[in-house]
């Protein structure tokens, strides 16, 4: 039978018989090949998420030691005892105390709501997250204030523990989170500009 083919043709065959070794091998090669990259990549994936957890890691550790001699009752203690309006409480109380000036309840009234509970910041307490490392509590304030941008400015420096205008944070402050802030213009005039605001935050404490 071999005879009946062309030598050149039964030559061909036989380089094509020879080469199936090498393509056999190339192949298994191949697949080792892709096999080392698949393991490369899946090792460089457990790398990339070592180092992102690394870095939460290492944050975590940071917040924790920035916030772990905070002070429990930073709130009452910085904010709830903070006075607003001054310069309007100044002025009402000068035209209050003028024998020229006739006396008027509604100028009573306002000095009073300035100067009293009604214009002072307190909060509400929710319930008490408590999780491993932290607990968290949900601070409401319990009706709106009315400040001014220089009240503002303390406010801002206090929970975000940042030097704001020419205030600065207090010491030992807890980690603060504004979950609502809320201000709305209620007058504006050359002199006086004052704002309502309505507040909520999340106080973090580690443990």
């Amino acid at each position: 039978m071999l005879k009946n083919i062309p030598q050149s043709r039964l030559l061909l065959y036989l380089m094509m018989v020879g080469l199936l070794p090498l393509i056999f091998v190339g192949a298994a090669l191949m697949s080792k090949l892709n096999g080392v990259n698949e393991t490369q990549f899946a090792i460089q994936g457990v790398f990339e998420k070592v180092l992102v957890r690394g870095k939460k890691q290492a944050l975590n550790t940071n917040v924790r030691n920035n916030f772990r001699d905070a002070d429990h009752f930073y709130i009452d203690k910085y904010l709830e005892t903070l006075n607003f309006l001054l310069p309007e409480i100044e002025s009402l109380q000068k035209l209050s105390s003028n024998k020229n000036y006739p006396e008027d309840e509604n100028l009573r009234k306002r000095i009073e709501h300035l100067t009293g509970p009604g214009n002072s910041m307190v909060f509400s307490e929710g319930v008490v997250q408590t999780y491993p490392l932290f607990q968290e509590t949900t601070e409401t304030l319990v009706h709106p204030v009315e400040i001014n941008t220089t009240n503002l400015q303390q406010i801002l420096a206090l929970i975000e523990g940042i030097e704001v205008g020419n205030f600065k944070p207090a010491q030992n402050r807890p980690q603060l989170l504004v979950l609502d802030f809320k201000l709305d213009k209620k007058n504006l005039s050359e002199k006086n500009e004052v704002f309502v605001l309505n507040l909520k935050l999340l106080k973090r404490e580690f443990m």
